[in-house]
């Protein structure tokens, strides 16, 4: 499954107003109610600063790419080298307007081949706050599996969150 006509590249300079608002539906504020990244419970400020993503796309260690349906980003994905054979998924993030359609599979491939291909990682982890249980379920179905590893919510909240770390091989 997978959005026809969806292309998914390299995050340039150009692209990062608009990719920092869609990051923004997907994980904060009221658009993003019905979104399986949704944060609402969270923080409402900004969820990545466009400083933050103009930072990415210099990194050696991280590819931050963008999904685009008819020339509108609508996606992203950030793989991120932590160790020598481990990379970090991140901002996997789909704009609420086109989800349900597989974008996010889509995304979360382009970034296990990356992380596979130009940094030679042998497996990924991805974190994902313990009470998104929709969401634990679809990496599960991807193939990722709970770790021992977790870290609170790095901010102050009314209920303390944490984060749960999955890892999946990418190699057989």
């Amino acid at each position: 499954m997978g959005t026809p006509g969806t292309i998914i590249q390299p995050a340039e300079l150009s692209d990062l107003d608009v990719l920092q608002a869609v990051i923004q539906r997907a994980y904060r504020g009221r658009s993003a109610a019905a979104s399986w990244s949704h944060e609402g419970e969270l923080p409402e400020g900004e969820r990545v600063s466009r400083g933050d993503l103009e930072a990415l796309l210099g990194a050696t260690d991280a590819r931050l790419s963008v999904a685009e349906i008819a020339g509108q980003i609508v996606g992203s994905s950030l793989v991120v080298a932590v160790v020598p054979g481990e990379c970090e998924i991140r901002l996997v993030s789909v704009d609420p307007s086109v989800q349900g359609e597989g974008l996010g599979s889509q995304l979360l491939g382009h970034a296990e081949a990356l992380a596979g291909g130009i940094f030679t990682a042998s497996h990924a982890t991805i974190e994902v706050l313990q009470h998104k249980s929709r969401l634990i379920a679809y990496y599960k179905r991807r193939g990722y599996r709970r770790t021992e590893g977790s870290r609170p919510y790095p901010h102050p909240l009314k209920a303390p969150a944490r984060f749960l770390k999955f890892r999946k091989d990418l190699r057989p």
